[in-house]
């Protein structure tokens, strides 16, 4: 007794088996359709219990690399959505201050824009080199006119 239907990404599918299509290697004391739920939804919020304890390990690594070597200061405005979740972060026990809340945002902000950061990086050095031969052809023409 199959159903064809389109799924659509991310829904959950219980099957049921009606008591004739039981095979012989299944037990027959097999638990109801209730109990299979059961048991299914179980088996998710225990994985979803053991993801959730990963992510404040993670969470606290990412928090420790990012406020490990703050030692420069930036004064920096904010709008008030901003300093909202800033506080919502210090409220919350993640941060002791809204400049350890604000650092972390930035060293994320930053890390999930690493390949944006990299280019960047790359037309700077292209920028500073042509700097450096457009001096070089300035200071040339200044000594042949002396």
């Amino acid at each position: 007794m199959s159903n064809k239907r389109d799924y659509q990404e991310g829904e959950i599918i219980i099957e049921e088996k009606s008591p004739d299509t039981i095979t012989p290697t299944e037990s027959t004391t097999k638990p109801t359709t209730t109990e299979s739920r059961n048991s299914g939804l179980e088996g998710i919020t225990s994985q979803f219990r053991e993801l959730a304890q990963k992510i404040p390990e993670s969470i606290g690594k990412a928090i420790e690399t990012a406020l490990s070597a703050r030692e420069h200061v930036v004064m920096v405005r904010v709008n008030d959505e901003s300093l909202t979740k800033l506080d919502h972060l210090v409220e919350a026990g993640i941060f002791k201050s809204r400049s350890e809340s604000a650092a972390f945002l930035i060293s994320e902000g930053i890390k999930a824009q690493a390949n944006l950061f990299e280019r960047i990086s790359n037309k700077i050095e292209e920028i500073n080199k042509l700097r450096s031969e457009l001096k070089n052809i300035v200071g040339q023409e200044v000594k042949r006119s002396e």
